[in-house]
This record gives structure tokens, C-alpha cells and sequence, in this order.
């Protein structure tokens, strides 16, 4: 047999993830604030694309309510003006996918209780309150409260002796958000060459430093620099002090035979000790991460549930139309083939760009109104009737792949009128349940277990099989080892750890 080489025609289909369908997939996982970041850089490269604001918009309003255009001001040159796009693209509305819902295509930022409207009314109700036009403004903003960092600092260039004042900077640099020192002396001084001695002299010159507990190196100091401050230190709060495992167990019989003393004593001690602050630098530290805006908002109308895109961070995109005709024109009487290439290129992107934008749009407030649509007694009742759902679930309904659904979802997140969550928390798995109206969701189980701890009795706290049997006689089928694993995952301490908290309570 000869092998010889041929040539044959093949046809099949193939899926090719060009660039601009990887760009798409990357816009369906942003957020709003990803997305205005992303089109304030491609208008960088792009000179056809304008991104407009919410706020700039506002803005440009009330300018425009301030100064009315001078009609006799001379004509500008069409090439520097933003023409909007002449020919938009517009997204289907959630309207025509969810016709029951016929509110959903209000748009929230024109409504007066969105918190970040703003007037000209406003304006002109300042500008005649009696303050001319040069008056201080910003003299009237109060000063922010200055952080952990600089308190200290500020204390050490007065309070500090020179000589000990670079070890104090050091030591500052150290300090945890809570105000206390966690790195120990040894180590401290094993990395600077600072001899122990030394740099326990520079301690107590700080400790004098408020906030009064600022640099301890365990709770046990930091209570008692706040109790030497109050001068309320004797030989009783000095034991419960120094005994504060025995404390935490709640045994007051013990201290009181340590201290000598009677039991009244101790709990004198114990309710001034809760007087005290155990994180003093937690007053001054703004180490949470700030909160992100929704990108999605659900409101309650008289008509439905409406569901709009958060417009006050997805900004506008337009694309410059007469800028680009009077670079054609330009380009024809000069005959220059690269810039004439450069502008439709660029033209092309920008058009492809608003698009897969308005794509992405219609993509989101389509999902989202899917799941709002199932998760209905949620939005009614709170998370205890909030649904099971799968992503095959929305999926099928949307007419979408499972990938796409969870694209979106990842990083969106949606405000409700039960509170701000993340499109993925109306995602749960199923429980059997034995009642009429099908399973229930992991975290509406989640949230009754949460709601049975909260109203038990302080002084006989249920056990994890307690739970387990009153839920399962509320027709849910539920082992003691599940409880006590969302029990963990929400927190909550066991039955034994509450009775003991709870008789700390009551002391004093």
C-alpha cells in the first residue's frame, strides 16, 4: 500500500473566541464600577468615544440652569463638538421580557428618593441665604477625624523624650488596627538591635498615651493601663486581672477565694472592668473596605417589582459622530489612505463597543428580573421564604447557557428592599421538605435555626438536636450534625458556650 498525500475539502462547524467575544464575556462579569472604569480607558485610546457620568450629567445640568446659552455667541467648529450617537441601539426592556412586571421600566434616578439627586433649586436657595458668591465653603467642612497613625504621632513629638522618640516611631509603625503591640520585644529587638530594657523604658512612656491602652501586648495590660488611668486598680481588680481564664469560665467562687474577698467585690471588679475598652484603636482605624455600590435596584411599586440598572455609577456612553464625518471630509481632500483607515477602524470599535455595552445591559436587567420573578417571597417576606434555585433554573427560563448566568452573577450585586446582597446569595441548594409547598432553600433553613437561637431562653439555650427536632416538626427534614454545621457557618456558639455567656451577663 502507497501513501500519498491529497487535498480534500472539509466543511464543519467550529467555535473561534475572536478578541471582541472575549471583550464581550469580560463585560458580562464586570461591574458597574469595573465597567466605567473600562470605558474611561478605551475613551483614552478612542477619540469618538465620550463616557458621560450620572453626575457629570448633573453637573452639565445645572450649569446649563445657571448660565442659559448666549445666543449671540459665534458659531464653533463642528469638529469640537460631542455629538451623541445618531442612531442608539436600544436594549429590550424588562417590561416586554416579564410582562407582568410593567413597572420594571422606571428608572429609579428619576425618582426624588434617590440619595444622590441634586438641584438647581438647591442652588439658588444657598445663593440667597445671604452668603455672597465669596463666601468659604470649604472652610465650613469639619476636618476628618485623623486616624490611629497620626494621634500617636502627634502625642510623641510633645509627650516623648527626644532621645527615646525614633523607638517610639518604630514601635508606632508596629501597632495593630486594635491599638495593641502583637510583636513581642524579643523579636523586636532582634530585628532592630534595640536592647529589652531599652525598649520597655519606651513603653512605659507610651502607655501614657491616649487612647489609654494603646500599645498593650495582651488584654490582661490593656485592662489595666484603663484601670490605673481610672484609678480603680487595688488588690481586687489586680487578681481578676490576672485571672481572666477564670473569669471567661464565669467562676466567681474562685476569685472571690483568691482575692479574699467576697463575692460583691468581684462583681464590682467585673462590672467596671466591662466598662473598659479591650481594642482602644479601634475607634480611630477605617480598615473595612468601603461599600460597593449596587448595580442593580429592585423597588416595590404599585404595579410590581421594578428592576433598573444602578444608572448613578453605569455612565453613558456616546459615540462622536460629526467628529468622525469632519475627519472623512478632511481625509477626502487630502487623499491620506492611513488616517482615512484609522477612522473607520476606530469608528468600527467604537460602534461595537456600545453595542456589546447595551448588550451587556439588557443581559444583566434580563437575569435579574428572572430571579426576582422566583424569588418573589423573598423580596415579601425576608430570607426564610427565600426559594431554591440552581442556575439551570434561570438559565432555562432566560433562554441561556448555564456559563453566561454565572458570569453575571458573580460580582453583581442587587439592592433590594430586604437589604444589599450579591446575586449569588439567591442561589441555594434544596432540603426536603414534607410541607405542601415544595423544598426549602439551605439558607432560609440557615436564617430559622438563626431566628430559633435568637428567641430561646438565655438560661437553657437549645441543644443542636433540640433544633433539629423542632424544625423537623415543622415538616423539614434536618440531622443534628446539619445544624450544628450551619450553626458554625453562621457563627454562633454552642449550646454549652451560650449558657456560659449567658451567665456572664448576668453577673453585676
Amino acid at each position: 500500500m502507497q501513501l500519498m498525500p491529497s487535498i480534500k475539502a472539509k466543511q464543519k462547524q467550529s467555535l473561534i473566541i475572536t478578541p471582541q467575544l472575549q471583550q464581550a464575556i469580560k463585560l458580562l462579569q464586570m461591574t458597574n464600577v469595573e465597567i466605567s472604569q473600562f470605558l474611561e480607558d478605551q475613551a483614552l485610546e478612542n477619540p469618538f468615544l465620550e463616557v458621560e457620568s450620572k453626575e457629570a450629567e448633573k453637573q452639565t445640568s445645572l450649569s446649563q440652569d445657571q448660565n442659559p446659552p448666549n445666543q449671540n455667541a459665534p458659531d464653533t467648529n463642528p469638529a469640537d463638538q460631542i455629538a451623541p450617537d445618531t442612531n442608539p441601539e436600544t436594549a429590550p426592556s424588562l417590561t416586554e421580557i416579564t410582562p407582568e412586571n410593567n413597572a420594571l421600566s422606571d428608572d429609579p434616578t428619576e425618582h426624588a428618593d434617590m440619595d444622590n439627586r441634586y438641584s438647581s433649586r438647591d442652588l439658588a436657595a444657598t445663593q440667597h441665604s445671604g452668603y455672597g458668591e465669596d463666601h468659604d465653603w470649604m472652610g465650613q467642612i469639619a476636618n476628618p477625624e485623623p486616624g490611629l497613625h497620626s494621634k500617636i504621632i502627634s502625642q510623641i513629638d510633645l509627650g516623648i523624650s527626644p532621645e527615646n522618640r525614633a523607638i517610639a516611631y518604630m514601635l508606632t509603625d508596629m501597632l495593630a488596627p486594635t491599638g495593641w503591640l502583637d510583636t513581642p520585644l524579643a523579636q523586636i529587638a532582634t530585628q532592630t538591635g534595640v536592647s529589652e530594657i531599652r525598649l520597655n523604658a519606651v513603653l512605659e512612656e507610651l502607655h501614657q498615651l491616649e487612647p489609654v491602652g494603646v500599645f498593650a501586648r495582651d488584654l490582661a495590660e490593656c485592662l489595666t493601663l484603663q484601670a490605673k488611668d481610672g484609678n480603680c486598680y487595688d488588690h481586687v481588680m489586680a487578681v481578676v486581672l490576672g485571672h481572666l481564664d477564670i473569669l471567661g469560665k464565669g467562676d466567681i467562687a474562685n476569685l472571690a477565694r483568691k482575692a479574699e474577698c467576697d463575692q460583691d467585690a468581684i462583681i464590682d471588679a467585673l462590672t467596671t472592668i466591662r466598662s473598659f475598652n479591650p481594642k482602644p484603636g479601634e475607634a480611630y482605624s477605617n480598615d473595612l473596605p468601603p461599600l460597593s455600590e449596587p448595580d442593580v435596584i429592585v423597588r416595590k411599586t404599585t404595579d410590581g417589582w421594578a428592576v433598573d440598572l444602578n444608572r448613578s455609577t453605569l455612565p453613558t456612553l456616546h459615540i462622536n459622530e460629526g467628529y468622525a464625518k469632519s475627519i472623512e471630509k478632511n481625509v477626502e481632500k487630502t487623499g491620506q489612505s492611513d488616517e482615512n483607515e484609522f477612522v473607520s477602524n476606530a469608528m468600527g470599535s467604537a460602534r461595537w463597543l456600545k453595542r456589546a455595552l447595551d448588550q451587556r445591559n439588557a443581559t444583566t436587567i434580563k437575569i435579574c428580573g428572572e430571579i426576582v420573578r422566583q424569588q418573589q417571597d423573598f423580596m415579601k417576606y425576608g430570607m426564610e421564604a427565600l426559594k431554591p434555585m440552581s442556575l439551570k433554573i434561570v438559565a432555562d427560563a432566560v433562554g441561556m447557557h448555564e456559563s453566561t448566568i454565572s458570569r453575571v452573577t458573580n460580582g453583581t450585586i442587587i439592592n433590594t428592599p430586604r437589604g444589599t446582597f450579591s446575586l449569588k446569595a439567591f442561589f441555594s441548594v434544596s432540603i426536603v421538605s414534607d410541607q405542601g409547598d415544595g423544598n426549602m432553600a439551605a439558607t432560609a433553613v440557615r436564617t430559622r435555626i438563626e431566628h430559633l437561637i435568637k428567641s430561646e431562653n438565655p438560661k437553657k439555650p437549645l441543644s443542636d438536636s433540640d433544633i433539629a427536632a423542632e424544625i423537623s416538626d415543622q415538616g423539614i427534614t434536618l440531622a443534628r450534625r446539619t445544624v450544628a454545621k450551619y450553626r458554625e457557618m453562621l457563627r454562633i456558639p454552642s449550646s454549652s458556650e451560650r449558657r456560659r455567656l449567658s451567665r456572664m451577663q448576668m453577673i453585676g
